[in-house]
């Protein structure tokens, strides 16, 4: 029987799978759900003949390292396994811990990112063990809790236990597949610097007739952020770009490779052209060696819908994140924000730094890369579409440049209208079963490939 047809014939075993961990609510702030999450997925690697330990860090979630396969390691897999808060609950067209297969796409927070990948990986572990009896490669698999909220244990963790994830190569959670279904490659990530931006000017919330005399707290924190961003996209921060490592003729090569949908991408987000009005090449340097200065959220004052009340704030916050190239540093960034807020005249604009990831860089022809290549010529419609590191950010540095394992994230369940970190979160059908075949092919592709 080919791996395909075994795929197809086990749908319904995998789609519970799928079922059971995007129903378990494994939210930051909720330690039952992400420890049920763990026992969870202890009692799937366990029933795929594959031992497992917890990777215990203080005050975060328990990470699980299960190994299958010959002993050494030849490949390591990271995933994780906490989620996205569901708000605005009242947007979704169903619950978002309770699955539900619509129209053959399946919808759950989590289901694109990460418990998708995770569930499909954990399907092709189960699909080569009936079809073959054994996995030839040494496997480690690697899944955290803290992700979605930074990964912030995450460096301590792997400096921790460092020696136990040695491995040849690592396959990250899944890059996803582009509008046109091809897989998607990248070999790295960005960084990301998450700062909250808080103006207090008064004692108490104020009748708004007294905002001919008295300084409103959200102007000043509006003015504050227009300082930080030009119209067209420019960080305004001095010395923001200082360290931006500039692409390659190698990465300028691939950028021009890249099969890019921008009216698709236009279309799914509702405009009518990108910043800057930027095309073709131009668009994709951008996007992939450009960083950002992002206003995540702003929350002051009266915000009721439907109704009014006229009152002048007392206090405003906004929430930042700047996406990092190559070789930016957070902690540095963090610091020119906050001499440039004090530079300009906002020194009463407090912060307050959250995430912090570094990004980071990986090689794109070793060993592991190869066979995940291959693989995805035999098993998807569309040939590989790669591209230097996801614009997106991932706790990769750890494990691409701490411990210096060479990095890949290839193709996987997400699509650009997934919806993650959305309401309505969804995956179709058919692209987490082509997801657990590719998880099949390559583990045969690696124990066939040279080194």
């Amino acid at each position: 029987m080919s791996v395909r047809d075994y795929v197809a014939s086990s749908r319904d075993r995998y789609l519970e799978w799928y079922t059971e961990a995007c129903s378990i609510p494994s939210l930051a702030g909720n330690p039952e759900g992400l420890a049920s999450m763990a026992a969870w997925l202890e009692g799937k690697f366990e029933m795929v003949g594959a031992s497992v330990e917890r990777l215990s860090y203080e005050s975060a979630p328990d990470a699980l390292l299960a190994l299958i396969g010959p002993p050494g390691g030849e490949v390591l897999v990271y995933d994780h396994y906490d989620v996205q808060p569901v708000d605005p609950l009242d947007l979704w067209l169903s619950d978002p811990f309770s699955p539900e297969i619509r129209d053959d796409v399946f919808y759950a927070r989590g289901a694109a990112d990460n418990k998708g990948d995770l569930v499909a990986r954990l399907a092709g572990l189960d699909t080569y063990l009936k079809l073959w009896g054994e996995i030839p490669v040494g496997i480690k698999l690697l899944v955290e809790g803290e992700e979605e909220t930074g990964s912030k244990s995450f460096p301590s963790l792997v400096s921790r236990y460092g020696d136990k994830l040695q491995a040849e190569g690592c396959i990250w959670e899944g890059a996803g597949l582009d509008h046109a279904g091809a897989p998607e490659f990248v070999f790295g990530a960005k960084g990301l610097a998450y700062v909250e931006l808080n103006c207090r000017g008064l004692n108490d919330d104020q009748h708004s007739s007294v905002a001919v005399y008295t300084p409103s707290p959200v102007w000043r924190l509006l003015d504050a952020l227009q300082s930080l961003r030009g119209a067209d996209g420019r960080v305004l921060i001095v010395g923001f770009y200082d360290d931006v490592r500039k692409p390659t003729r190698a990465d300028i090569k691939m950028l021009k490779n890249l099969p890019f949908d921008e009216a698709g991408e236009k279309k799914r987000l509702g405009i009518d052209e990108f910043i800057g009005g930027d095309s073709g090449l131009d668009f994709l340097m951008r996007t992939y060696f450009e960083p950002t200065c992002n206003i995540a959220g702003l929350s002051s004052g009266f915000t009721v819908p439907g109704s009014s009340k006229t009152v002048l704030p007392k206090e405003a916050m906004a929430k930042v994140d700047m996406r990092l190239v190559p070789d930016q540093d957070p902690g540095d960034i963090v610091v020119k924000l906050r001499r440039h807020l004090d530079g300009h005249g906002f020194a009463d604009v407090t912060t307050t730094t959250f995430s912090m990831e570094h990004p980071v860089r990986s090689p794109s022809n070793t060993r592991v890369t190869r066979a995940a290549l291959n693989a995805a010529e035999a098993v998807f419609d569309k040939p590989p579409a790669k591209s230097p590191f996801m614009i997106a950010t991932g706790p990769m540095y750890p494990i691409a440049h701490t411990l210096g394992i060479p990095t890949v994230s290839p193709g996987g369940v997400c699509r650009p209208s997934s919806n993650i970190h959305a309401p309505n979160e969804n995956v179709r059908v058919n692209d987490f079963l082509k997801t657990i075949e590719y998880t099949v092919n390559w583990i045969d592709a690696l124990a066939k490939t040279p080194a």
